[in-house]
């Protein structure tokens, strides 16, 4: 396969996103009990749309919400959950 030097390249997203401090730090204050749980959810829709757009801005058809909803990518594996 021959690499491409001008674009458009191939790029898939795999994984989990950098979360911005200001996720972490809604997530701190909601464990907590300084922010609802209603609270961190609308931080994290705000994020999540924000990065989904970034996604969208740069061509990527296949887009994720960076796993925003989540402490750590293996977070709701190792509890046994799948929410």
């Amino acid at each position: 396969m021959t690499q491409r030097k001008i674009p458009p390249f191939r790029a898939d997203q795999v994984g989990s996103l950098l979360r911005p401090d200001e996720l972490h730090e809604a997530r701190d204050k909601a464990r907590s009990g300084k922010m609802s749980a209603a609270e961190l959810r609308a931080v994290q829709d705000r994020h999540i749309r924000e990065v989904v757009a970034k996604q969208e801005s740069v061509g990527m058809e296949g887009v994720t919400d960076g796993e925003f909803r989540r402490d750590w990518c293996t977070s709701t594996f190792s509890r046994g959950s799948t929410a």
